[in-house]
């Protein structure tokens, strides 16, 4: 129950982060996209950095995979994150078209 709390408490500040680049904000799809896949990033490398730090402190895991995660989750999720991020600026971009072209 609480993964999945953590994960819909993710969603939401992700759909925020989104929504608040492109409308008060106003910036621009692609920059829009790239804010909040940075911010995903910075989360899973402090995941992975938390994960690195518990392991040496336990003195468990398996350092060189630990470290490789420095690298590859924020790659593993920023990546995802920016396309999605970047489809959903494009869908806000669009009703605001059809908004406009209604009046």
């Amino acid at each position: 129950m609480w993964r999945l709390a953590a994960w819909l408490i993710c969603a939401v500040a992700f759909a925020i982060h989104i929504g608040v680049e492109y409308f008060r904000f106003r910036s621009s799809l692609l920059t829009t996209a790239f804010h909040a896949s940075v911010s995903v990033a910075l989360g899973a490398f402090g995941i992975a950095a938390a994960a690195n730090i518990r392991a040496l402190t336990a003195g468990t895991g398996n350092q060189r995979l630990l470290a490789l995660a420095l690298v590859l989750w924020p790659i593993l999720t920023g990546v995802p994150a920016f396309v999605v991020a970047l489809v959903v600026a494009a869908g806000f971009a669009q009703m605001r078209r059809i908004q406009c072209a209604s009046r």
